[in-house]
Formats: structure tokens, C-alpha cells, sequence
């Protein structure tokens, strides 16, 4: 049987300079999901790939991170 629980993924991408900690969020719906990027504005600041020295970016459902301790507040709050 499949699990709905929400839970987060995390992973380090050797091949990505210059965000390679990341978190995959799963099962959370739209509502949880909006709420998430709000916090991530907020927190973090508005970027994309083309922002010189962005703290995060979002791709792929996934949020990448230029710094771990960026990614553990992302799983303290989220977990």
C-alpha cells in the first residue's frame, strides 16, 4: 500500500556548484505547497537560476540550496 504521509527528501547534487543541497517535498497538497513558497520568499528572498549569489532556487519540485544550513532551516520548519 502507498504512503500519503507527507515527508521531505534530501540529497546533495555533486554536479551543481552552485545550489547542491536540495529537498523534495512530498505528499503535501497545493495549500501546504503555496505556503511553502511564501515562507521561502520571505525567508530567503525572491531568485531564480539567473540571480547572481541567489540563496535557493526552485526546479522539478524540488527546493535547491547554495547553503546547508539554508536547507536545515527549510527542514526545521517543514518536518
Amino acid at each position: 500500500m502507498w504512503n500519503n504521509t507527507p515527508r521531505i527528501e534530501t540529497g546533495y547534487a555533486d554536479n551543481q556548484p552552485k545550489w547542491p543541497y536540495w529537498v523534495r517535498p512530498y505528499n503535501y497538497d497545493e495549500s501546504e505547497w503555496l505556503k511553502m513558497n511564501l515562507w521561502m520568499l520571505e525567508t530567503f528572498g525572491n531568485c531564480n537560476w539567473h540571480t547572481k549569489n541567489a540563496l535557493w532556487v526552485g526546479s522539478d519540485r524540488k527546493y535547491w540550496f547554495r547553503d546547508e544550513r539554508d536547507r536545515t532551516l527549510f527542514l526545521l520548519k517543514w518536518s
